[in-house]
């Protein structure tokens, strides 16, 4: 996607406001220099009694009723002078609204469309991504373009056609001064695009030191409780005042560029000016320039210098501009996942494995499933276990397509996955992760986060069955008590038990624990699967544990280890079978008569 693409995707609606903005500035400019020329018109022609050679001020004084009568009559000049400062004014405040509405308005379609396609960007992309870096983008970079447009867009509109409009009128009073005033524009421009050039690069640094800090900033609060466990401020801060320095520094030198700028092209513009004055001043007293004359080339020059000048900091902002647009226009080229296409069939039935091996794009030597192949029956609730990084969670990553095997296949129903519509598949297959996220909504808010239509009496049956119902009416408002951020009110236990009730209340065919059950006590862990065993229907459970005591129910268990599948069998068989699964029921059986022996 283009530059140009992207403004214009975002900018299409408020088009026509931005097309009067620009005529209203078009009108604006030439006004202002009018006014000039009006005034070099009552010095000479009506005061001095000079002969009109200008055609538009011939015009002027023929339509205001001829060189004689305004001489006599010079009030109806300056009533022309108002009416002309009032329309000026009105151009201006027109431009400026109208800047306002198309630039704010620019800025939320894109914030908000960034928003959405960050929303649908696949699971791969979130995880390589840094959280800071992204709000850093969505918030400061879209800002900058908003900036550009509230302030500096117009603006080249206004500095174009007054430089074009001042060179026209110069050129029609005095060839040679006008070339002589002519002499520093192209000075001073070849320069602001110099500097352009040289300061974007540096933009670009700032940018991205930027973001490196915001995302220090995120991680640091959202793990505020392990810094504070570990006593780790000093280091964390350390690590902040670091990146902080570094963005200081970066910026410092962005803006010793614009510092070095402002002073040196306010040089050349007064050089410009002065050169203009002393030919002026010889001009005038060897009578080939009037005085009415000499002050429009003074006062024209000063302007269009110093909007050239402007230019360039307005190519700076333009050079951040660019930046900021190649950093969003990033995320919008990634490719969203496509949620809608594909087959919707019943999910109701049996689950196959078929020698499905998995490893990231990033890193393809390391394989982090080899080669599985597994059956579950509809119906069966089957407990997988194993050790940490042994690629139980990959496995069910995999069957809710947030990634895709790297050979083989996995179906439902004798259907392919890859087939299904992934809108489809994951509403049908329920997940209560081990770490659940809970928003800073009321409890009620966030059971029904995934059906906003659902009543509550599911919502009870979900929380019962999730041993919570009590817990939450214990609360001084119930279902209404507010979970604060990240669901930080809450224990841990309460937050897994909520996260379990809202996956329940969505009567998926496929239920999915992954180690959602580690937070809870051991009788809690009892309660909630006899609970769930009442459920109506088929229902599969996928229960993936470290406990034994959970796995031990199970119609069979899956033993995972290196990414490959080492057993499986119900909970008796494999206790007589010397493997992973016989040692870890004896180190836990040993921990708990330890723990009944010591109290």
């Amino acid at each position: 996607m283009t530059r140009f693409k992207f403004i214009f995707e975002h900018f299409k609606k408020y088009r026509y406001i931005f097309i009067s903005s620009v005529l209203a500035s078009i009108i604006y400019a030439i006004l202002g220099l009018l006014t000039s020329l009006i005034f070099s018109f009552v010095i000479d022609n009506l005061i001095q009694g000079l002969p009109v050679t200008n055609p538009f001020l011939s015009f002027f004084s023929e339509l205001l009723g001829g060189i004689d009568y305004l001489s006599h009559n010079i009030w109806v000049v300056a009533i022309v002078l108002i009416i002309m400062y009032a329309i000026h004014a009105l151009m201006m405040f027109y431009r400026y609204n109208g800047q306002a509405i198309f630039s704010e308005g620019l800025s939320l379609n894109i914030r908000n469309d960034l928003y959405d396609h960050l929303q649908k960007l696949p699971y791969a992309y979130h995880v390589r991504a840094k959280t800071g870096d992204l709000v850093q983008r969505c918030t400061s970079d879209v800002d900058t373009i908003r900036r550009f447009f509230a302030g500096q867009c117009l603006e080249i509109v206004v500095i174009i056609v007054s430089a074009i409009s001042a060179l026209y009128i110069l050129f029609s009073i005095n060839i040679n001064m006008a070339l002589i005033a002519s002499i520093s524009l192209p000075i001073i421009f070849i320069y602001s695009y110099i500097f352009f050039c040289k300061v974007r690069k540096q933009f670009t640094l700032s940018d991205e030191a930027e973001g490196v800090m915001t995302t220090k900033i995120q991680e640091s609060l959202s793990g505020v409780r392990v810094i504070k466990a570990f006593h780790r401020e000093r280091y964390e801060l350390d690590k902040f005042l670091t990146l902080s320095k570094n963005y200081q520094d970066v910026t410092y030198k962005m803006l010793s560029y614009l510092g070095w700028f402002w002073a040196s092209s306010y040089l050349i513009c007064l050089l410009g000016i002065l050169s203009v004055i002393v030919f002026g001043v010889f001009s005038v007293q060897n009578n080939s320039l009037t005085i009415g004359n000499f002050t429009v080339f003074v006062t024209y020059q000063t302007t269009i210098l110093y909007q050239l000048r402007q230019l360039g900091r307005i190519l700076s902002d333009f050079g951040r501009l660019t930046v900021s647009l190649d950093r969003l226009i990033e995320i919008k080229n990634e490719k969203i996942e496509d949620l809608e296409d594909g087959l919707y069939p019943s999910l109701d039935g049996s689950i196959d494995f078929d020698h499905v091996s998995f490893h990231y794009d990033d890193d393809p030597d390391t394989e982090i499933l080899k080669d599985i192949n597994l059956h579950i029956n509809k119906g069966d609730t089957v407990a997988i276990i194993g050790p940490t990084g042994s690629g139980k969670s990959s496995l069910i990553q995999l069957l809710d397509r947030l990634y895709e095997p790297t050979d083989g296949s996995i179906s439902i129903n004798g259907v392919d996955i890859s087939s299904i519509a992934k809108k489809h598949l994951r509403k049908n297959i329920g997940i209560v992760l081990q770490e659940p996220f809970l928003f800073s909504k009321t409890i009620y808010e966030n059971l029904r986060v995934s059906n906003a239509n659902i009543d509550f009496r599911r919502i009870k049956e979900a929380t019962s069955i999730a041993c919570v119902h009590d817990v939450i009416n214990e609360f001084e408002k119930g279902y209404d008590t507010i979970v604060g951020e990240k669901g930080i009110t809450l224990s841990g236990g309460q937050k897994q038990r909520i996260a379990i009730a809202r996956t329940l209340v969505n009567d998926c065919e496929i239920l999915v624990f992954d180690d959602s059950l580690s937070a809870v006590d051991a009788q809690t862990d009892v309660n909630i699967r006899k609970a769930l065993k009442t459920l109506e229907g088929d229902v599969t459970m996928l229960i993936i544990t470290q406990r034994v005591l959970t796995a031990k129910d199970a119609d069979y268990i899956v033993v995972m280890e290196n990414g490959t599948i080492t057993q499986v069998g119900k909970h008796e068989d494999l206790i007589k079978t010397d493997g992973f699964y016989s040692r870890i029921n004896e180190i836990q059986n040993s921990i708990k008569e330890e723990t009944i022996n010591v109290n």
